[in-house]
């Protein structure tokens, strides 16, 4: 049988309309907005719109405490400050995530140890994490990555037996459900993004949660220069080092707001990449996500392989011929290792001054798994508002690519 003619070649689009899109802010934010200005001011301790959102997070998550600020960044830097992560102690997480994960171990002069990634699920493998725990390690932070969950039961396990804490870093995870409890609560501190481009935004901000009592205190104080705003809490006398991370009441506004809409677009993405990872099975050449046990993935992006001995071409050569089929799709997702980042190689995480992990050899070569997994992944990116049209063109366009260009 001849084959389709590929678009790359000269051949039709598999993509021939437009993916679907929808306005992500409206009437609902503007509501907010509207509520948060007539308040009369802005700032946090004394509006309405960052506790309520505080509040109805932590219903949501199952726990007591919820603590907004200003990034996702600021999320997991606030988080390393309440458990007290200290200069030259190790925190060990994944090789294949943002710099919103590692500056806060930096900035804490505390030193990030990578354990290596499972192939098909992106997340950390316990048995790596172990192997990297030393006298000097304090924490673990599980990057659940592209919607998807760590073996979060597993890293607890590790962590309570070797006296650590675990932070789960949920940026790319909202909405999603391991094992039938919310992301962001296995762990000691869930650390969220209302980064622009996640599934819900305010432009810029975080979350954390937390069960602990004491914990969410010291969020708060890592939140807000370490001054307490109770009642009862006479004067400012700070007790650590802490950063200005406050949430301010716009921000919050339009967060509530956008997280009210959070089920409908978790939904959306569940059913659209759901049905795609059904009717791309056996699909040559490529190799699908898979979903860690128990999880119940909310998708951000979906990242596959390219198995170069079926396909007989690169990663690049494949995301090409997806790209001239109208599909939007990259390769190698970040491109490398973060250890691989010249901060890392040529130890200058500060410009005239050592830090702690400078006496530590970063290299490529330290996780193959996540090495191989940046070296062959292609990744499509998602949206709540894709159609059943864009699922079936999607479709049309990767298995015309498998069958035109895998041997």
């Amino acid at each position: 049988m001849e084959r389709v003619k590929l678009a790359i070649d000269g051949g039709a689009k598999a993509k021939q309309t437009p993916y679907g899109r929808e306005q992500r802010y409206g009437a609902e934010e503007l509501e907010q907005l509207r509520e948060a200005l007539e308040q009369g001011t802005l700032f946090y301790a004394q509006g309405e719109k960052v506790r309520q959102l505080e509040a109805e997070f932590a219903e949501k998550s199952g726990v007591p405490y919820a603590v907004c600020c200003t990034s996702g960044t600021a999320a997991i830097h606030s988080a390393l400050m309440a458990v007290g992560i200290s200069p030259g102690e190790e925190v060990i997480t994944s090789p294949i995530t943002d710099m919103g994960t590692l500056s806060p171990i930096l900035y804490q002069g505390a030193i990030p140890i990578f354990a290596d990634l499972h192939p098909h699920t992106y997340t950390l493998i316990p048995e790596s994490v172990e192997a990297c725990i030393t006298p000097r390690t304090k924490a673990v932070i599980a990057v659940n990555l592209a919607g998807n969950a760590c073996d979060l039961d597993a890293l607890r396990e590790i962590c309570n037996r070797h006296n650590l804490y675990l932070i789960e870093d949920c940026a790319q995870t909202f909405g999603c459900r391991y094992k039938g409890r919310p992301i962001g609560t296995t762990g000691d501190i869930g650390c969220f993004s209302f980064n622009e481009y996640k599934h819900i935004s305010c432009g810029d901000g975080g979350i954390t949660v937390t069960r602990d009592a004491a914990l969410a205190e010291r969020l708060r104080l890592s939140t807000d220069k370490a001054y307490s705003r109770r009642a009862d809490a006479p004067e400012r006398r700070p007790t650590f080092l802490a950063n200005n991370y406050r949430m301010t009441e716009l921000q919050g506004a339009v967060a509530l707001a956008q997280f009210r809409k959070l089920d409908s677009i978790v939904s959306r993405r569940q059913a659209w990449c759901g049905e795609l990872s059904r009717r791309l099975e056996g699909v040559r050449g490529i190799t699908l996500p898979e979903i860690a046990e128990g999880v119940e993935p909310s998708w951000w992006f979906y990242m596959m392989r390219v198995d170069e001995s079926q396909m007989g071409v690169s990663a690049d050569a494949v995301a090409k011929a997806l790209q001239a089929e109208g599909l939007p799709i990259g390769a190698h997702y970040i491109g490398k290792c973060v250890y691989e980042h010249p901060l890392f190689t040529n130890k200058s995480a500060f410009a005239r001054a050592p830090h702690a992990c400078d006496s530590y050899d970063y290299r490529a070569g330290m996780c193959p798994n996540a090495e191989a997994i940046l070296n062959t992944c292609i990744t499509l990116s998602v949206n709540e508002a894709y159609t059943q049209s864009d699922l079936n063109e999607t479709v049309e366009g990767i298995r015309k690519v498998g069958e035109g260009l895998g041997r």
